[in-house]
């Protein structure tokens, strides 16, 4: 049977419908849409694993991020957050050992010496100089630092019998001290002291407090 010029075109118009919905179904496979949501088939899909590492991350994950990448807090040693123990050296003789332990959950630094006042003495107990370390005594949590106390020596002058101690804390600048100070007991219910009454500057470990 022969086709007609109105049967041809019918089959054209058919075939066109075809090629074109088969290409459509393609683009929308393998392709992606862009603003207008048309498909652009020159571009890939992302899958889903590397869509989900390229989104932008969550308030609360940036905060952890920083949190991780934030520095350690420090700050000065004080008696709120240390507890101080004196203790009577054997050796030399004549020494009291003084341990200071961080009791809090934050590092702190033991600058310089301790300031020591025995009964009510006018001023400070003088720093021995010799004994300065080279660097801050730093205590991180359950750490302690040590300083050595000379009480008397056979050439000092004008002694008594202290029966308490109070010590403050050197604030970082250098200049006086630094919050409440600390009452620790004496090791006995007095402790001979004279002029030659002298402190270590805090050390890191209690020999190196009592070398001097």
């Amino acid at each position: 049977m022969t086709a007609t010029p109105r049967s041809r075109r019918l089959r054209t118009l058919a075939a066109a419908l075809v090629t074109t919905a088969a290409l459509s179904l393609t683009a929308c496979q393998t392709g992606a849409a862009d603003a207008t949501g048309v498909v652009d088939s020159t571009q890939p899909p992302v899958p889903a694993a590397e869509a989900a590492q390229e989104a932008p991350a969550t308030g609360e994950e940036a905060t952890q991020v920083a949190g991780r990448k934030s520095p350690a807090k420090t700050t000065s040693c004080t008696a709120e957050g240390t507890e101080v123990t004196v203790t009577d050296a054997p050796r030399p003789i004549n020494h009291l050992l003084i341990k200071a332990t961080n009791t809090s959950d934050t590092t702190c630094h033991l600058y310089y010496a301790p300031y020591l006042r025995f009964d009510q003495a006018q001023s400070a107990v003088p720093f021995i100089e010799e004994s300065k370390p080279q660097a801050v005594v730093t205590l991180a949590p359950g750490e302690s630092g040590y300083a050595g106390v000379l009480t008397s020596t056979p050439d000092g002058s004008h002694p008594y019998d202290a029966t308490s101690l109070t010590l403050y804390y050197a604030a970082r600048s250098g200049q006086g001290s630094t919050g409440a100070p600390s009452h620790p007991a004496l090791p006995f219910d007095s402790v001979r002291v004279d002029s030659s009454n002298a402190v270590t500057y805090w050390q890191t470990s209690a020999a190196d407090a009592l070398m001097w």
